[in-house]
């Protein structure tokens, strides 16, 4: 695991890539799922929900490699609160990623119980085409765990607007790629002057 001294403010470009792509693609994931259904049943519909299953092992695939980073190269940060504050910080980022993971496997579970086509290129074996039961409660599950992610995350994001609008700190900064910096040498008059003489 990587080791910083405190004076680092911001997590490392490649950990801010991971938690940014995986975000986007949680909620085109979410909002995608609340429309599969809107297509009509035959090509559009499978097409529509091979989409969502392709994303989804693209999500497994970025969790796996974000927690391999974290705890290989990734930056390490001191925690950016203290006391219950820290625990309860740490305690939502285990529980986001225990459901991101429950998720996933939920999700794969259920094309096996279904039995999907992936873009009508090639089928996944159905466990039974009997089981609709059981097809029905691996979909209530994975849309139960669907709810508990957008409940967490919406607890991460106050949190973050909090630290930014109402503690007024830096916390959310870490997870900001730093702008570069311009120097005021080079935007004085005086040089903007020089430049043009040159």
């Amino acid at each position: 695991m990587k080791q910083v001294s405190r004076m680092e403010t911001r997590y490392d470009t490649t950990t801010i890539v991971f938690h940014w792509v995986m975000a986007i693609l949680l909620v085109f994931q979410w909002l995608w799922a609340q429309v599969i259904d809107w297509f009509p049943r035959g090509p559009l519909r499978v097409d529509a929900r091979s989409v969502h299953i392709t994303l989804g092992v693209l999500l497994v695939a970025l969790l796996a490699g974000r927690i391999i980073w974290r705890l290989t190269k990734g930056r390490q940060l001191p925690p950016s609160n203290s006391g219950i504050l820290a625990h309860v910080a740490k305690a939502t980022h285990m529980t986001f990623y225990f459901l991101l993971a429950a998720m996933m496997l939920v999700g794969l579970a259920l094309t096996w119980a279904r039995g999907d086509s992936i873009f009508n290129l090639f089928h996944i074996p159905v466990y039974s085409v009997e089981a609709h039961a059981l097809r029905d409660q691996v979909q209530a599950v994975h849309a139960a765990i669907g709810w508990a992610i957008v409940a967490v995350a919406g607890v991460h994001t106050v949190a973050a607007l909090g630290h930014r609008y109402i503690l007024r700190d830096s916390v959310l900064n870490r997870m900001l790629v730093k702008r570069p910096e311009i120097s005021n040498r080079q935007n004085s008059p005086h040089e903007r002057i020089r430049s043009g003489a040159n």
